[in-house]
């Protein structure tokens, strides 16, 4: 019986050893391991290890593989879920079928959560040598692509200042939250509004210094497409146009190609046409 007793604990420590592992460099989060137990308690092959100072968990639920970061206070940060291309949602399939990238062929898909953040998708697609991460959000919405540089991509929120916080609040009440990044003495927050992207500039201390957002062709008022009309640049192609708004005053900046010849127009309410240097 004894025996019996004995072998029963060996395989009931495998079976918790199979579920549940963790790295040697990984340093004890207790309140990050009790919020993922509530979080996924589906989850199998568990394996823990500290990444970026944050708490990695790497696991398997409902068939996918899957990662969950915790910052040292246990609080979740952030979930990268691999989905198959089947389960991708029928918005984005549709929208990517029209985009430039309709005939890349899709490598990998993520999807990814984070705190206080509104989720998407990333698509790894590629093309001969070149790939491209695409970010979509459920509805479609395509709201970032650029080459794929072969580096992990870092995921990870960073906390939106109380000051820009209020003011986002405040100036485009029910926005969606896409990043917020935080360099060179500067805020930049990527948003949506409705269903245009916003992207906002804030100084260190949250004073606004700029929002642009991303224009249909025929969201652009008539009055400043009468002006494009009339200017030597009327037989260009528009790329891109964006409404640039600036403290006291806003303008349309368009990207216009012809040829071989590409231009950076701005033009301004009263018809003030000002042409930028190509970076």
């Amino acid at each position: 019986m004894k025996k019996i007793f004995n072998l029963c604990l060996v395989a009931l420590s495998l079976m918790v050893f199979s579920n549940c592992s963790k790295d040697d460099d990984y340093k004890a989060n207790t309140a990050a391991e009790a919020n993922f137990a509530k979080m996924y308690p589906q989850a199998s092959g568990v394996k823990w290890s500290t990444q970026d100072n944050h708490s990695l968990v790497e696991f398997r639920v409902e068939n996918k593989d899957t990662k969950a970061w915790f910052d040292g206070a246990g609080t979740w940060q952030l979930t990268e879920t691999e989905i198959p291309v089947s389960l991708i949602p029928t918005a984005i399939k549709t929208v990517f079928g029209q985009s430039d990238y309709a005939d890349w062929r899709i490598e990998d898909v993520d999807y990814i959560q984070r705190l206080s953040n509104e989720p998407f998708y990333v698509l790894e697609v590629e093309q001969g040598e070149t790939e491209f991460d695409l970010y979509f959000l459920e509805d479609g919405t395509l709201i970032k692509a650029f080459a794929d540089d072969d580096h992990e991509n870092n995921y990870l929120p960073n906390q939106l200042p109380a000051p820009v916080a209020e003011y986002l609040a405040k100036k485009h009440p029910g926005y969606k939250l896409i990043d917020v990044d935080m360099e060179h003495g500067r805020i930049e927050v990527e948003f949506i509004e409705g269903s245009i992207k916003k992207d906002s500039q804030f100084s260190s201390d949250g004073t606004w210094i700029r929002t642009s957002s991303d224009l249909a062709v025929n969201l652009v008022p008539q009055d400043i497409m009468d002006y494009l009309s009339a200017s030597q640049y009327t037989s260009y192609r528009i790329e891109e146009v964006e409404l640039v708004e600036v403290p006291n005053t806003h303008y349309y900046a368009f990207e216009l190609e012809s040829g071989h010849h590409e231009v950076d127009l701005r033009i301004h309410p009263d018809g003030r046409l000002e042409v930028m240097p190509n970076d």
